[in-house]
């Protein structure tokens, strides 16, 4: 593999890790689970604060829109509140979600690249016992007609493509 392929390898497969991490997260953290940020705490909340809890606000600018805002807050033994916010939180879960997928996908890569080699040295294989001097094998007709046109096909005029 050239040094081009290589690059262009690479590049593609942290797209995909990058696209499938951030979608997973947006569907699980946002949609399904937004207390999935909570798992975040333990690096985020400062030690006082450590019980994390999310909010989520949700608010009503106009007639017919609906804004939902979540926030990871870290609370104290006190009640005091540190506001985290969601972004920091979200962004983790991205590199947990991609650190998760990094060895799913290689392993997929990995498979499909082993795939692709045996399937081409079983092509080659194949080629290399082909006689090209033989005449082809007989194909067995599966019309329950024969070698007859079915009797509703008139072979004596042409049509559109002959």
């Amino acid at each position: 593999m050239s040094v081009g392929k290589s690059i262009g390898a690479v590049v593609g497969f942290l797209f995909v890790l990058a696209f499938v991490s951030v979608m997973f997260t947006i569907i699980v953290a946002i949609g399904i689970w937004p207390g999935e940020a909570k798992l975040t705490a333990p690096l985020l909340c400062p030690a006082d604060r450590s019980d994390a809890c999310v909010v989520s606000d949700t608010t009503n600018p106009r007639p017919g829109e609906t804004v939902v805002n979540f926030s990871l807050n870290c609370v104290g033994e006190h009640g005091e509140v540190t506001d985290v916010g969601f972004f920091r939180p979200f962004m983790l879960l991205v590199g947990f979600h991609a650190a998760i997928f990094t060895p799913l996908l290689l392993l997929g890569a990995v498979r499909r690249r082993r795939t692709t080699k045996e399937i081409n040295a079983e092509l080659a294989d194949f080629r290399s016992q082909l006689n090209p001097t033989a005449s082809p094998a007989p194909v067995a007709s599966t019309s329950p007609f024969g070698d007859e046109p079915p009797p509703f096909i008139d072979s004596s005029t042409k049509g559109p493509f002959d």
